[in-house]
């Protein structure tokens, strides 16, 4: 009830938002046809700026270059709510294995995905196109796999340079991709997450059970470091 009382001020702040959403979304519309008609160098960000009809400044407070806004980098967090949780369950008695967890954790980023068959498709013809863009592409990408790493080490308890946290990033964001490739593949009529749960699957598969602990001295997971 609070939320259908809420003042005109707060009505108006998510007017606002809208069309800071609009503009965002028809700068990266316009950044991505002038790359693939003329080339990262065909055109310039007042070239841009004056399609959409606003100020280099203004461009400037949505993108840092003309490149994000190609690759439509976006300033929002991953939901917070999602990530206590992940942490959470593995306070949980007893803790939901790490797996499990990762896997439900991936499948629902995967069930809000803002990308549609067209922009997937429209995204492979830019890097093809411009094959640069490939590079800022797995930065953004690194500093994803980081927060993952660091979720994971707060979860089990494991000391900052422990390889598990580490290597359980590199395997399930590499199935990670190779799922969005599948899930948008021609024929396929899963979702996304329902994609990354069969390939996790077939993880388990090859891994049937945990490794034994190694003799390193290090604590286990969900074990005090201290």
């Amino acid at each position: 009830m609070y939320f259908v009382q809420n003042s005109a001020k707060n009505e108006d702040l998510g007017l606002r938002e809208r069309k800071r959403r609009q503009t965002r979304s028809s700068l990266v519309a316009a950044a991505r046809r002038r790359t693939l008609e003329h080339g990262l160098g065909g055109f310039t960000v007042e070239q841009l700026c004056d399609e959409i009809g606003i100020s280099r400044r203004t461009f400037f407070n949505y993108f840092p270059s003309k490149e994000d806004a190609v690759l439509g980098s976006s300033d929002e967090g991953l939901p917070d709510e999602l990530l206590d949780g992940f942490v959470a369950s593995g306070r949980t008695v007893p803790p939901k294995p790490l797996l499990d967890a990762l896997t439900d954790l991936l499948a629902e980023f995967g069930a809000r995905m803002a990308i549609s068959r067209e922009e997937y498709e429209m995204m492979s013809a830019l890097l093809h196109r411009e094959p640069q863009l490939i590079a800022r592409l797995f930065a953004r990408a690194e500093s994803r796999s980081q927060l993952l790493t660091d979720l994971i080490v707060a979860r089990e308890g494991l000391p900052a340079d422990h390889p598990t946290p580490r290597v359980a990033t590199f395997v399930l964001g590499g199935l990670a991709r190779r799922s969005l490739d599948e899930f948008f593949a021609d024929g396929n009529d899963l979702s996304y997450p329902d994609v990354i749960r069969r390939n996790i699957d077939a993880l388990r598969y090859l891994f049937p059970s945990p490794p034994p602990e190694a003799a390193s001295g290090l604590p286990a997971p969900n074990q005090d470091p201290s």
